[in-house]
């Protein structure tokens, strides 16, 4: 039975990165600044089965190739608990919309953050609240309307358009689709369009932190 003995510390830190010399040091520091459990949990081994309500991912995004994310990302978007996600070490080439893909994102903290900052970090993610750098903020801000939300929560989807929707978590384009779904790539147009106005959204981006945020 896990055990949480203050109520501002993450129910359990899983730490998702490649076994390392820095990888040790950096758990072993975790594990002496938190009072509750902290594991390393090896980013190849893609398996959301052990996480529960509260827990935190921590994943080095260093480690991880870009098929292994976006395996991540998918098994994430299937998993019913309520977890929060935080990346650190991200690459100077990684996209904000693609940092926007991961389900429950709370903490962004790229190369040159220093080990003091991210534990505060993740203090701050404990408390409830967002550690984003100023340009992942104006971008969710622009993008995302996270300010003042206009989307429709409650959405009736048909189960083509929940189709339509999985692929676009996971990044299809629309020949991608067109092909996996065996559709005309117009009609895969057309539902994208339907489901844009269903879900009062405005672009791809849009629809998938929809998904991300409403649909499970």
């Amino acid at each position: 039975m896990r055990m949480n003995k203050n109520p501002s510390e993450p129910r359990f830190l899983f730490l998702i990165t490649k076994p390392s010399l820095q990888s040790t040091l950096l758990l072993q520091a975790l594990k002496k600044r938190f009072y509750n459990e902290v594991t390393l949990k090896h980013c190849d081994v893609i398996d959301s089965s052990t996480i529960e309500d509260g827990d935190l991912l921590l994943f080095d995004m260093m480690s991880l190739e870009d098929h292994t994310s976006r395996q991540w990302c998918q098994d994430l978007q299937n998993c019913q608990k309520k977890f929060k996600t935080l990346l650190f070490n991200i690459p100077p080439h990684y996209h904000h919309r693609d940092i926007v893909e991961w389900p429950m994102i709370s903490g962004i903290f790229h190369t040159e953050t220093g080990e003091e900052n991210l534990i505060e970090g993740i203090r701050t993610v404990c408390r409830g609240e967002k550690f984003f750098p100023k340009s992942i903020n104006d971008y969710l801000t622009q993008q995302l309307n996270l300010s003042h939300p206009q989307w429709n929560e409650s959405v009736d989807l048909t189960h083509r358009e929940k189709q339509i929707l999985s692929k676009l978590r996971q990044g299809a384009s629309n020949i991608e689709i067109a092909h996996l779904l065996f559709i005309s790539e117009n009609t895969v147009k057309t539902h994208i369009y339907n489901l844009f106005k269903k879900l009062s959204v405005k672009n791809r981006t849009q629809a998938v932190f929809w998904a991300n945020k409403y649909l499970r």
